[in-house]
Protein backbone atom coordinates (compact mmCIF):
# COMPACT_ATOMS: atom_id res chain seq x y z
CA UNK A 1 0.00 0.00 0.00
CA UNK A 2 1.01 3.49 -0.78
CA UNK A 3 1.44 5.97 1.75
CA UNK A 4 1.85 10.05 1.41
CA UNK A 5 4.43 11.41 3.95
CA UNK A 6 4.81 15.49 4.11
CA UNK A 7 7.27 17.52 5.40
CA UNK A 8 7.58 18.61 8.91
CA UNK A 9 9.44 18.50 11.96
CA UNK A 10 9.11 15.85 14.96
CA UNK A 11 8.40 17.48 18.83
CA UNK A 12 7.67 14.75 21.78
CA UNK A 13 8.44 12.21 24.11
CA UNK A 14 8.07 8.43 23.21
CA UNK A 15 9.40 4.84 24.71
CA UNK A 16 11.59 2.94 22.86
CA UNK A 17 9.93 -0.31 21.55
CA UNK A 18 11.18 -3.60 22.80
CA UNK A 19 14.52 -4.87 21.07
CA UNK A 20 13.67 -7.58 18.90
CA UNK A 21 17.07 -8.90 18.55
CA UNK A 22 17.14 -9.15 22.95
CA UNK A 23 13.73 -10.76 22.15
CA UNK A 24 14.97 -13.13 19.44
CA UNK A 25 17.74 -14.57 21.91
CA UNK A 26 15.34 -14.71 25.39
CA UNK A 27 13.10 -16.52 23.18
CA UNK A 28 15.28 -18.90 22.13
CA UNK A 29 16.94 -19.42 25.90
CA UNK A 30 13.78 -19.85 27.30
CA UNK A 31 12.59 -22.60 24.65
CA UNK A 32 15.48 -24.48 25.11
CA UNK A 33 14.84 -24.72 28.90
CA UNK A 34 12.59 -27.28 30.63
CA UNK A 35 10.83 -25.20 33.00
CA UNK A 36 8.69 -21.96 32.39
CA UNK A 37 10.29 -18.27 31.73
CA UNK A 38 8.18 -14.92 31.25
CA UNK A 39 9.62 -12.09 29.31
CA UNK A 40 7.90 -8.70 29.46
CA UNK A 41 8.02 -5.77 27.54
CA UNK A 42 7.82 -8.06 24.73
CA UNK A 43 7.15 -6.40 20.97
CA UNK A 44 5.58 -9.10 18.56
CA UNK A 45 6.88 -8.77 15.30
CA UNK A 46 6.99 -10.91 11.95
CA UNK A 47 10.47 -11.26 13.00
CA UNK A 48 9.36 -12.49 16.69
CA UNK A 49 7.20 -14.40 15.74
CA UNK A 50 8.77 -16.29 13.16
CA UNK A 51 11.48 -17.16 16.16
CA UNK A 52 7.92 -18.35 18.21
CA UNK A 53 7.22 -20.66 15.72
CA UNK A 54 10.53 -22.39 15.34
CA UNK A 55 10.54 -23.01 19.22
CA UNK A 56 7.22 -24.44 19.12
CA UNK A 57 8.42 -26.67 16.24
CA UNK A 58 10.95 -27.40 19.48
CA UNK A 59 8.10 -28.69 21.58
CA UNK A 60 7.51 -25.55 23.75
CA UNK A 61 4.68 -23.79 24.82
CA UNK A 62 4.25 -19.91 23.90
CA UNK A 63 1.44 -17.66 25.12
CA UNK A 64 1.45 -13.72 24.95
CA UNK A 65 -0.99 -11.89 27.14
CA UNK A 66 -0.52 -7.92 25.97
CA UNK A 67 3.53 -7.59 26.17
CA UNK A 68 4.01 -10.23 28.75
CA UNK A 69 5.11 -13.98 27.43
CA UNK A 70 5.34 -17.05 28.53
CA UNK A 71 7.37 -19.65 27.49
CA UNK A 72 7.18 -23.22 29.11
CA UNK A 73 10.50 -25.47 27.24
CA UNK A 74 10.61 -29.19 27.81
CA UNK A 75 8.34 -30.85 25.43
CA UNK A 76 9.13 -33.43 22.84
CA UNK A 77 9.90 -32.37 19.28
CA UNK A 78 9.04 -34.18 16.28
CA UNK A 79 12.17 -35.37 14.24
CA UNK A 80 13.43 -33.28 11.27
CA UNK A 81 10.07 -30.93 12.16
CA UNK A 82 9.18 -27.87 10.14
CA UNK A 83 10.50 -24.45 10.74
CA UNK A 84 8.69 -21.87 9.10
CA UNK A 85 11.47 -18.82 9.34
CA UNK A 86 9.08 -16.02 7.57
CA UNK A 87 11.59 -13.51 6.59
CA UNK A 88 13.97 -13.17 9.47
CA UNK A 89 17.30 -14.04 8.57
CA UNK A 90 18.18 -14.11 12.50
CA UNK A 91 15.86 -17.14 13.06
CA UNK A 92 17.08 -19.29 9.74
CA UNK A 93 20.87 -19.42 11.18
CA UNK A 94 19.98 -19.64 14.87
CA UNK A 95 17.87 -22.65 14.48
CA UNK A 96 19.85 -24.69 11.29
CA UNK A 97 22.49 -25.95 14.12
CA UNK A 98 20.22 -26.06 16.94
CA UNK A 99 17.95 -28.02 14.55
CA UNK A 100 20.94 -30.53 14.01
CA UNK A 101 21.65 -30.73 17.55
CA UNK A 102 18.24 -31.21 18.87
CA UNK A 103 15.94 -32.81 15.65
CA UNK A 104 18.17 -34.37 12.93
CA UNK A 105 17.92 -31.53 11.36
CA UNK A 106 14.53 -30.01 9.57
CA UNK A 107 12.79 -28.46 6.77
CA UNK A 108 13.23 -24.47 6.89
CA UNK A 109 10.63 -22.69 5.10
CA UNK A 110 12.10 -19.14 4.09
CA UNK A 111 9.26 -16.16 2.45
CA UNK A 112 10.27 -13.05 0.35
CA UNK A 113 13.51 -12.44 -0.27
CA UNK A 114 15.23 -14.99 2.35
CA UNK A 115 15.74 -18.32 -0.07
CA UNK A 116 18.39 -15.26 -1.51
CA UNK A 117 20.42 -14.52 1.51
CA UNK A 118 24.10 -16.33 2.04
CA UNK A 119 23.83 -19.60 4.27
CA UNK A 120 26.91 -20.80 2.37
CA UNK A 121 29.02 -20.46 5.79
CA UNK A 122 26.66 -23.49 7.50
CA UNK A 123 26.79 -25.36 4.48
CA UNK A 124 30.73 -25.29 3.50
CA UNK A 125 31.14 -26.28 7.69
CA UNK A 126 27.94 -28.77 7.87
CA UNK A 127 28.27 -30.53 4.36
CA UNK A 128 31.30 -32.06 4.64
CA UNK A 129 30.46 -33.50 8.45
CA UNK A 130 28.20 -35.80 6.35
CA UNK A 131 24.80 -33.14 6.76
CA UNK A 132 22.94 -33.59 3.79
CA UNK A 133 21.57 -30.11 2.50
CA UNK A 134 19.15 -29.15 -0.48
CA UNK A 135 17.18 -26.08 -1.27
CA UNK A 136 13.78 -26.81 -3.03
CA UNK A 137 10.56 -25.07 -3.97
CA UNK A 138 7.21 -26.11 -1.20
CA UNK A 139 3.93 -27.20 -1.70
CA UNK A 140 3.03 -23.08 -1.20
CA UNK A 141 5.60 -22.24 -4.03
CA UNK A 142 7.57 -20.81 -0.93
CA UNK A 143 11.46 -22.22 -0.73
CA UNK A 144 12.69 -24.59 1.33
CA UNK A 145 15.92 -25.47 2.64
CA UNK A 146 16.05 -29.25 4.02
CA UNK A 147 19.15 -29.90 6.26
CA UNK A 148 19.44 -33.53 7.37
CA UNK A 149 22.07 -35.15 10.08
CA UNK A 150 23.68 -33.94 13.31
CA UNK A 151 25.67 -31.13 14.58
CA UNK A 152 29.33 -32.71 15.58
CA UNK A 153 31.10 -31.50 18.27
CA UNK A 154 35.26 -30.21 17.04
CA UNK A 155 36.78 -27.16 16.77
CA UNK A 156 34.62 -24.54 14.91
CA UNK A 157 36.33 -21.53 13.27
CA UNK A 158 34.41 -18.70 10.93
CA UNK A 159 35.41 -15.44 9.34
CA UNK A 160 35.55 -12.30 10.89
CA UNK A 161 33.59 -10.84 7.76
CA UNK A 162 30.52 -12.72 7.51
CA UNK A 163 27.29 -12.36 9.68
CA UNK A 164 27.19 -12.50 13.56
CA UNK A 165 24.17 -14.51 13.28
CA UNK A 166 26.06 -17.70 11.89
CA UNK A 167 27.95 -17.10 15.38
CA UNK A 168 25.56 -16.67 17.23
CA UNK A 169 23.88 -20.29 15.79
CA UNK A 170 26.63 -22.38 17.38
CA UNK A 171 27.04 -20.46 20.10
CA UNK A 172 23.37 -21.47 21.11
CA UNK A 173 23.76 -24.97 20.16
CA UNK A 174 27.28 -26.36 20.99
CA UNK A 175 26.58 -26.78 25.04
CA UNK A 176 23.99 -29.36 24.22
CA UNK A 177 26.07 -31.75 22.68
CA UNK A 178 27.90 -34.64 24.54
CA UNK A 179 31.25 -33.26 24.35
CA UNK A 180 33.33 -30.11 24.38
CA UNK A 181 33.67 -27.52 21.58
CA UNK A 182 35.79 -24.67 20.65
CA UNK A 183 34.90 -21.77 18.63
CA UNK A 184 37.04 -19.11 17.15
CA UNK A 185 36.26 -16.35 15.04
CA UNK A 186 38.90 -14.84 13.23
CA UNK A 187 39.83 -10.89 13.51
CA UNK A 188 38.41 -8.65 12.04
CA UNK A 189 34.75 -9.03 13.46
CA UNK A 190 31.80 -7.63 12.20
CA UNK A 191 29.11 -7.00 13.94
CA UNK A 192 30.68 -7.70 17.15
CA UNK A 193 28.06 -6.53 19.92
CA UNK A 194 25.67 -9.04 18.55
CA UNK A 195 27.76 -11.41 19.66
CA UNK A 196 28.14 -10.05 23.05
CA UNK A 197 24.27 -10.13 22.62
CA UNK A 198 24.30 -14.34 22.38
CA UNK A 199 26.98 -15.06 25.01
CA UNK A 200 25.14 -12.38 27.80
CA UNK A 201 21.68 -14.34 27.05
CA UNK A 202 23.14 -18.03 26.94
CA UNK A 203 25.25 -17.05 30.16
CA UNK A 204 22.04 -15.74 32.11
CA UNK A 205 20.46 -18.43 31.51
CA UNK A 206 23.09 -20.75 33.06
CA UNK A 207 25.17 -21.99 30.61
CA UNK A 208 28.76 -21.92 30.63
CA UNK A 209 31.15 -20.42 27.63
CA UNK A 210 34.30 -20.20 28.49
CA UNK A 211 36.30 -17.40 27.02
CA UNK A 212 39.75 -18.05 25.57
CA UNK A 213 40.84 -14.99 23.72
CA UNK A 214 38.86 -12.35 21.67
CA UNK A 215 36.12 -13.77 20.01
CA UNK A 216 36.91 -17.26 21.33
CA UNK A 217 35.62 -19.78 23.04
CA UNK A 218 35.66 -23.21 24.68
CA UNK A 219 32.30 -24.77 25.35
CA UNK A 220 31.64 -27.71 27.53
CA UNK A 221 29.05 -29.96 26.11
CA UNK A 222 26.12 -31.94 28.18
CA UNK A 223 24.91 -28.32 29.49
CA UNK A 224 20.97 -27.08 30.29
CA UNK A 225 19.10 -23.74 29.60
CA UNK A 226 17.90 -23.06 33.13
CA UNK A 227 14.60 -20.62 32.97
CA UNK A 228 15.33 -16.83 32.93
CA UNK A 229 12.57 -14.32 33.24
CA UNK A 230 12.98 -10.92 33.29
CA UNK A 231 12.29 -7.25 30.62
CA UNK A 232 12.93 -7.30 27.31
CA UNK A 233 15.22 -3.80 26.91
CA UNK A 234 14.46 -0.77 24.20
CA UNK A 235 15.94 -1.22 20.90
CA UNK A 236 18.32 1.24 20.16
CA UNK A 237 18.38 0.34 16.33
CA UNK A 238 14.88 1.67 16.08
CA UNK A 239 15.29 4.43 18.69
CA UNK A 240 18.44 5.40 16.62
CA UNK A 241 15.53 6.20 14.01
CA UNK A 242 13.49 8.14 16.06
CA UNK A 243 16.82 10.27 17.50
CA UNK A 244 17.95 10.96 13.77
CA UNK A 245 14.49 12.61 12.82
CA UNK A 246 15.38 14.80 16.04
CA UNK A 247 18.46 15.80 14.07
CA UNK A 248 16.73 16.78 11.25
CA UNK A 249 15.07 19.97 12.83
CA UNK A 250 12.78 18.24 15.29
CA UNK A 251 12.94 17.67 18.73
CA UNK A 252 12.55 14.00 19.87
CA UNK A 253 13.55 12.36 23.47
CA UNK A 254 13.35 8.41 23.21
CA UNK A 255 13.03 6.47 26.91
CA UNK A 256 13.61 3.22 27.96
CA UNK A 257 17.37 2.83 26.41
CA UNK A 258 19.99 1.56 29.06
CA UNK A 259 22.90 3.89 28.34
CA UNK A 260 24.78 0.68 29.45
CA UNK A 261 23.49 -1.55 26.85
CA UNK A 262 25.72 -4.14 24.77
CA UNK A 263 23.79 -3.16 21.59
CA UNK A 264 25.86 -1.62 19.50
CA UNK A 265 23.27 0.60 17.92
CA UNK A 266 23.93 3.00 20.95
CA UNK A 267 26.85 4.18 18.59
CA UNK A 268 23.88 6.18 17.53
CA UNK A 269 24.55 8.86 20.85
CA UNK A 270 27.93 9.32 19.53
CA UNK A 271 27.50 9.45 15.66
CA UNK A 272 25.08 12.04 15.89
CA UNK A 273 27.59 14.33 18.70
CA UNK A 274 30.04 14.03 15.54
CA UNK A 275 27.88 15.13 12.73
CA UNK A 276 26.68 18.26 14.83
CA UNK A 277 23.42 17.49 16.30
CA UNK A 278 22.33 18.72 19.62
CA UNK A 279 22.45 15.61 22.28
CA UNK A 280 21.71 15.37 25.43
CA UNK A 281 21.51 12.00 27.41
CA UNK A 282 20.66 10.65 31.26
CA UNK A 283 21.13 6.84 31.95
CA UNK A 284 17.71 5.67 30.26
CA UNK A 285 16.48 8.84 27.44
CA UNK A 286 18.36 10.32 24.86
CA UNK A 287 17.02 13.78 23.57
CA UNK A 288 17.95 15.60 19.91
CA UNK A 289 16.79 18.47 18.97
CA UNK A 290 18.91 20.10 16.03
CA UNK A 291 21.89 21.40 15.39
CA UNK A 292 24.68 22.36 13.02
CA UNK A 293 25.44 19.55 11.06
CA UNK A 294 28.13 19.28 9.55
CA UNK A 295 30.05 15.72 7.77
CA UNK A 296 32.17 12.98 8.69
CA UNK A 297 33.78 10.11 8.73
CA UNK A 298 32.81 6.86 10.27
CA UNK A 299 33.00 3.14 10.23
CA UNK A 300 29.80 1.38 10.02
CA UNK A 301 31.09 -2.02 10.08
CA UNK A 302 29.85 -2.65 13.72
CA UNK A 303 26.59 -1.05 13.13
CA UNK A 304 25.45 -1.68 9.67
CA UNK A 305 21.36 -1.20 10.66
CA UNK A 306 21.13 2.17 11.26
CA UNK A 307 23.50 3.40 8.42
CA UNK A 308 21.04 4.27 5.86
CA UNK A 309 19.14 6.33 8.67
CA UNK A 310 22.73 7.99 9.03
CA UNK A 311 23.30 8.31 5.54
CA UNK A 312 19.89 10.78 5.42
CA UNK A 313 21.39 12.63 8.44
CA UNK A 314 24.81 13.29 6.49
CA UNK A 315 22.87 14.04 3.25
CA UNK A 316 21.83 16.80 5.15
CA UNK A 317 24.70 17.88 6.91
CA UNK A 318 27.63 20.52 5.30
CA UNK A 319 30.43 19.15 3.65
CA UNK A 320 31.41 15.77 2.48
CA UNK A 321 30.43 12.60 4.55
CA UNK A 322 32.25 9.17 4.71
CA UNK A 323 30.67 6.07 5.98
CA UNK A 324 32.94 2.73 5.88
CA UNK A 325 32.81 -0.37 6.39
CA UNK A 326 28.89 -0.75 4.44
CA UNK A 327 29.80 -3.80 2.66
CA UNK A 328 26.82 -6.02 4.81
CA UNK A 329 24.14 -3.62 3.93
CA UNK A 330 24.01 -5.56 0.32
CA UNK A 331 22.76 -8.58 2.39
CA UNK A 332 20.04 -7.82 4.36
CA UNK A 333 16.47 -7.70 2.85
CA UNK A 334 17.32 -5.44 0.21
CA UNK A 335 20.86 -4.59 -0.69
CA UNK A 336 20.45 -1.43 1.51
CA UNK A 337 23.22 0.35 -0.25
CA UNK A 338 21.91 0.60 -3.43
CA UNK A 339 18.60 1.53 -2.01
CA UNK A 340 19.89 4.30 0.30
CA UNK A 341 21.94 5.78 -2.63
CA UNK A 342 18.73 5.39 -5.11
CA UNK A 343 16.09 7.24 -2.55
CA UNK A 344 18.82 9.71 -1.80
CA UNK A 345 19.22 10.83 -5.86
CA UNK A 346 15.98 10.49 -6.66
CA UNK A 347 15.25 13.31 -4.13
CA UNK A 348 18.15 15.76 -5.37
CA UNK A 349 20.52 13.95 -2.76
CA UNK A 350 24.63 13.30 -3.99
CA UNK A 351 25.31 10.46 -2.44
CA UNK A 352 27.63 7.11 -4.12
CA UNK A 353 29.05 3.81 -3.54
CA UNK A 354 33.16 3.60 -3.43
CA UNK A 355 33.65 -0.15 -2.99
CA UNK A 356 32.11 -0.85 0.68
CA UNK A 357 32.12 3.40 1.39
CA UNK A 358 29.09 5.45 1.49
CA UNK A 359 29.96 8.89 0.27
CA UNK A 360 27.36 11.83 0.46
CA UNK A 361 28.13 15.17 -0.41
CA UNK A 362 25.82 17.64 1.43
CA UNK A 363 22.51 19.54 0.29
CA UNK A 364 20.54 21.88 2.25
CA UNK A 365 17.49 20.45 1.10
CA UNK A 366 15.53 17.37 -0.47
CA UNK A 367 12.87 17.13 -3.40
CA UNK A 368 9.61 16.29 -2.99
CA UNK A 369 7.00 14.70 -5.38
CA UNK A 370 8.97 11.46 -6.05
CA UNK A 371 7.49 8.00 -5.28
CA UNK A 372 9.82 5.90 -3.53
CA UNK A 373 10.20 1.93 -3.55
CA UNK A 374 11.68 0.34 -0.40
CA UNK A 375 12.14 -3.01 -2.26
CA UNK A 376 9.81 -4.02 0.68
CA UNK A 377 12.66 -3.11 3.54
CA UNK A 378 11.09 -2.34 6.59
CA UNK A 379 14.59 0.08 7.33
CA UNK A 380 13.85 1.40 4.09
CA UNK A 381 10.70 2.05 4.58
CA UNK A 382 11.91 4.08 7.87
CA UNK A 383 14.43 5.94 5.82
CA UNK A 384 11.95 7.35 3.14
CA UNK A 385 9.53 8.30 5.79
CA UNK A 386 12.53 10.54 7.74
CA UNK A 387 13.87 11.56 4.34
CA UNK A 388 10.35 13.02 4.37
CA UNK A 389 10.82 15.27 6.96
CA UNK A 390 13.27 17.00 5.14
CA UNK A 391 11.68 17.51 1.64
CA UNK A 392 10.29 20.39 0.10
CA UNK A 393 6.85 18.78 -0.52
CA UNK A 394 5.01 15.40 -0.08
CA UNK A 395 6.44 11.99 -0.93
CA UNK A 396 5.14 8.92 -1.84
CA UNK A 397 6.57 5.59 -0.41
CA UNK A 398 5.38 2.30 -1.20
CA UNK A 399 4.62 -0.66 0.89
CA UNK A 400 4.90 0.19 4.39
CA UNK A 401 3.03 -2.89 5.41
CA UNK A 402 7.01 -4.02 5.25
CA UNK A 403 6.67 -2.29 8.73
CA UNK A 404 5.16 -5.39 10.32
CA UNK A 405 8.31 -7.09 10.23
CA UNK A 406 10.24 -5.27 13.09
CA UNK A 407 7.90 -2.35 13.99
CA UNK A 408 4.27 -2.81 13.47
CA UNK A 409 3.83 0.53 15.38
CA UNK A 410 6.30 2.41 13.86
CA UNK A 411 4.07 4.99 12.20
CA UNK A 412 1.30 5.45 14.94
CA UNK A 413 4.65 6.68 16.43
CA UNK A 414 5.48 8.61 14.00
CA UNK A 415 2.02 10.32 14.20
CA UNK A 416 1.96 10.64 17.57
CA UNK A 417 5.53 13.25 17.15
CA UNK A 418 3.83 14.82 14.82
CA UNK A 419 4.59 13.50 11.03
CA UNK A 420 2.47 13.29 8.70
CA UNK A 421 1.35 10.04 6.96
CA UNK A 422 -2.03 9.41 4.99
Amino acid sequence: MDTIFSPTALHGVVPAPASKSEAHRRLICAGLTSGETVISGFMPSGDTEATARCIRALGTKVSLDGDRLTVLGGGAPQDQPLYDCGESGSTLRFFVPLSLALTGGGIFRMRGQLSRRPMDIYRDLFVPQGVDWAMREGADGTAELIVRGSLPNGDYVLPGNVSSQFVSGLLFALPLLKEDSTLRVLPPVESASYITMTVKAIRESGVTLEETGTASWRIPGRQEYKAKSGKIHGDWSQAAVLLCMGALGGDVTVTGIDRSSVQGDRAIVDVLRRLGANVEEDEHSVRVHGGQLRGAAMDMRGTPDIAPIVALVCQMAEGESVLGGCSRLRLKESDRLKITVRMLKQMGGNARVSGERLIIQGVKQLKGGVTLDPAGDHRMVMLASAAALAADSPITVRDQEALAKSWPDYLSVYKALGGKAE
